[in-house]
């Protein structure tokens, strides 16, 4: 197991960056197919309903640090 020392893997190793956007990610994918499965619909799969949340998620315009920057990607702000 030495030839994996100082890889980091798994969810611990994310950065609160990282963190927070797989947490909204989780949140909005878990709302849609809770809402896809309403009134007897055939509801969405994990893959579907994750991929549709990153999709919403990246339309919406990042948020801005107290820097004035956007939090995740996006050009700094003016």
């Amino acid at each position: 197991m030495d030839h994996y020392a100082g890889r980091r893997r798994g969810c611990r190793n994310l950065t609160d960056v990282q963190d927070e956007l797989a947490r909204r990610l989780q949140s909005r994918a878990a709302r849609l197919r809770a809402e896809a499965g309403r009134d007897g619909g055939d509801g969405l799969s994990v893959v579907d309903a994750v991929a549709l949340a990153a999709v919403q998620l990246g339309r919406q315009p990042p948020a801005p640090t107290p820097q004035g920057r956007p939090a995740i990607g996006g050009a700094p702000g003016r």
